[in-house]
């Protein structure tokens, strides 16, 4: 399944108030396949190397960070997910 990767503008990183889920706050930064959230989460994370060099990773924009809480993550369906401290919550 394909998911779109929104990095919130000004990161919270889980202190604070995560924002409301709009372009204003949010920029769409990749496109990957993955069989859930998590290994979305997985997949854009800097680990060994850039997470952009993932084979995952169908396209990205800039250079963007890795994937952290507070972050969204839409699946083809339009089902939108915020990244917690532990695990997801719908949006």
């Amino acid at each position: 399944m394909q998911y779109t990767v929104f990095h919130a503008k000004q990161p919270s990183f889980g202190f604070g108030v995560h924002p409301e889920f709009t372009q204003k706050d949010f920029k769409a930064v990749a496109v990957v396949e993955a069989q859930s959230v998590d290994d979305v989460f997985r997949i854009t994370n800097h680990i060994d190397d850039s997470w952009t060099k993932n084979p995952e990773v169908i396209r990205y924009v800039g250079q963007p960070r890795s994937t952290s809480v507070g972050d969204v993550v839409v699946d083809q369906s339009g089902t939108a997910c915020r990244c917690e401290m532990a695990g997801w919550s719908k949006i």
